[in-house]
């Protein structure tokens, strides 16, 4: 049994060399669009249907997220998730990626700090309740149906045939 675990444990991996690095880098880079759609499904797939906004078969004008806070401060599990969307939108709109250091979190804590209950960028505009809930809206219309083109191709019966 001891060797069928090893054998288990070596797989496929190829030799360590420069070629196969390379080799691996250009599989990579070929792939990036595929990655691209699954992290925008991704993002769609974490929304809550729970609120009548968030519509489960696209990315309508406005979303709900939920837990936006967490014990007062802003929950970093759902501004990664916001930050996501906001990458999403970025590579979309053919603008570089934003700054980590500068991104949801930033955003809402700036906000919260000088006593406002909302924050927005060129992409979206996020209001919160005291419930710690976040309402937001999307700012580009155009990108957001981009997404849904997305959306479609993925899942081409889950979108209105105008949204195709």
């Amino acid at each position: 049994m001891r060797a069928v675990e090893q054998a288990d444990c070596r797989g496929d991996v190829p030799e360590l060399t420069a070629a196969n690095i390379e080799a691996t880098f250009v599989q990579l880079y070929g792939a990036r669009g595929d990655m691209f759609e699954r992290g925008v499904i991704a993002c769609f797939r974490r929304l809550s249907w729970d609120y009548k906004t968030n519509q489960p078969l696209k990315f309508g004008k406005r979303i709900i997220v939920r837990y936006l806070f967490d014990h007062g401060s802003p929950n970093h599990r759902v501004t990664d998730e916001l930050d996501d969307l906001i990458r999403v939108f970025c590579v979309l709109d053919g603008k570089p990626e934003p700054d980590h250091r500068h991104g949801a979190y930033c955003l809402v804590s700036d906000a919260r700090q000088e006593r406002r209950t909302e924050a927005e960028n060129d992409y979206l505009r996020l209001r919160w309740c005291k419930n710690g809930n976040g309402h937001l809206t999307f700012r580009r219309p155009d990108l957001v149906d981009q997404m849904n083109l997305i959306l479609a191709k993925h899942h081409p019966n889950a979108l209105a045939s105008n949204a195709r």
